[in-house]
């Protein structure tokens, strides 16, 4: 019996070494904005600038159409100008006349600029199809790393929502992977308000397969 279970579990290691991780690196760029989820009465007009991403990954095959991809993202942007509108029903007396009516105000103010730092960890299965292409979709796992405000807190679990595809030479290859992607759609804080940034963006990098 032992014998038994030792020549499995070398089939096994010999199986999954037999189709070699790979590890990758990329730059990201995408269009950005911060979303309110809970509250349509407040709208936030941001402008998102000089936003970049740098991030490493390593993927491990599950089969020969499935891999597990995680590791570590960077992300960068710039909050230019943004200003909270709001409005306010207010009752108004008439002199001389016995009713009053209602009018309604509208308030604006300016927010500070921010500049808005992330590390996230995405968790992503990938399914490989027709030698070049992939999807790949999984949960992101994102930190603040200078915590600007705490009602644009990303501090949570978001998603990636990806299609992509890659090109091999040797051990090398090249790939491109547009996605989208929302950080915090479960945040660790409790906001009354939910501020996520959400992207549709690229990545563009290159790999190693081992």
């Amino acid at each position: 019996m032992k014998v038994k279970l030792l020549f499995l579990f070398l089939a096994l290691t010999v199986s999954t070494y037999a189709q070699k991780p790979a590890v990758r690196i990329f730059y990201g760029f995408s269009d950005t904005e911060i979303s309110d989820n809970e509250d349509p009465n407040y709208i936030y007009k941001d402008e998102i600038e000089n936003f970049y991403e740098l991030g490493a990954e390593i993927t491990l095959p599950l089969s020969s159409k499935f891999n597990l991809t995680s590791g570590f993202t960077y992300f960068y942007t710039d909050i230019i100008n943004g200003e909270r509108l709001y409005s306010e029903r207010l009752s108004r007396e008439i002199p001389g006349d016995r009713y009053s009516d209602n009018v309604i105000i509208n308030f604006a103010y300016p927010l500070p600029d921010k500049q808005l730092e992330i590390l996230s960890i995405p968790i992503l299965l990938e399914f490989k199809f027709w030698n070049y292409f992939f999807l790949n979709a999984g949960p992101v796992l994102s930190f603040e790393l200078n915590d600007p405000d705490i009602e644009y807190s990303q501090n949570g679990i978001g998603y990636h929502l990806g299609f992509g595809g890659q090109y091999h030479f040797g051990n090398f290859f090249v790939f491109a992977n547009p996605y989208f992607k929302q950080f915090g759609t479960i945040d660790f804080k409790d906001e009354t308000r939910d501020h996520n940034l959400n992207q549709f963006g690229a990545h563009v990098g290159i790999g190693y397969q081992f």
